[in-house]
Order: C-alpha cells, then structure tokens, then sequence
C-alpha cells in the first residue's frame, strides 16, 4: 500500500573521524516522532532512534551511510528498518527499507524514499567539525509497504 512518512526531531554527531585528506566518518544518534499515514487515510505514529554512520566530506557535506532505526508506535508495538544514504544526480536522500516488527508492524516489508533537511544547532558551526554537534531536521517521503498487520 502508498504510504507517507513525515519526521521531525534531532540527530547528534559524534566528533568526526578522518579517514583520509578530505573525507570523514561521523557515529550519529537521531530521535525523531514519525508519522505514517496509509492511502486509506490511517495514521500511525511512532516515536523513532536511528544509530548509524554518516560519510562526510570538507564542508560537512554527507556523502554516504547507513542507520539502523527501531521505532515504538502509540500502541507500544515496535518496527524496525534501516535508512541508507543515496546520492544520484536525481536524487539525494534516505531511503528506508522496514524489516519487520512486532505487532501491527510484524510482517511488514518495503521501501521509503525520503530527502532530509537537516541543519545545525549552531548556525555558524565549522566543518567538518571538532566536537559533538546536534542537527534538527524533518523528513518527508513516500513509498509502497508491505503491511499485513494494518487495517486495509
């Protein structure tokens, strides 16, 4: 079924490691409310963390990587999924493939597609940074899921 995902919440950035003269590697913590709504009009909300690693070059530009996401809707059943980090010349963005759940999200399988906007708390923050920053950000995309345990 066409499902929407819309997201808003904060990411923090460990201190960056170099990997090589212009390119970095940074562990990212995200927590996020998320919202799904089915094309018949039902809506799910869940609170969402993301662990994962950003690629990163010079300017804080994100490049690459991937997530892990875990995710406890209002009715306290769980999801889970994984977001990897894509950048074509059409596109650049997360893309999120659902890996099951318990509960109304048991089952369930597919594909978001998703752009971020995120920014940094500090408006005049350096990159690629020296310390721990936080970002917040809003996520909005669409897909087709897989959802058995959903009301059609």
């Amino acid at each position: 079924m066409h499902v929407t995902m819309t997201s808003a919440g904060t990411a923090d950035w460990e201190k960056p490691v170099q990997i090589g003269t212009s390119q970095w590697r940074a562990n990212y913590k995200t927590y996020l409310v998320t919202r799904f709504k089915t094309a018949a009009g039902q809506q799910v909300y869940v609170k969402t963390r993301y662990s994962g690693v950003d690629e990163i070059v010079l300017d804080g530009t994100v490049t690459g990587g991937f997530g892990h996401i875990e995710g406890q809707d209002q009715d306290g059943d769980w999801m889970f999924g994984r977001v990897d980090w894509e950048v074509r010349s059409d596109y650049e963005g997360g893309i999120y493939t659902f890996l099951g759940g318990t509960g109304k999200w048991e089952g369930s399988s597919g594909v978001l597609k998703a752009p971020v906007w995120a920014v940094p708390e500090d408006h005049d923050q350096a990159m690629p940074p020296t310390t721990p920053i936080r970002f917040y950000g809003f996520i909005e995309g669409e897909g087709e899921l897989e959802l058995p345990g959903f009301a059609s």
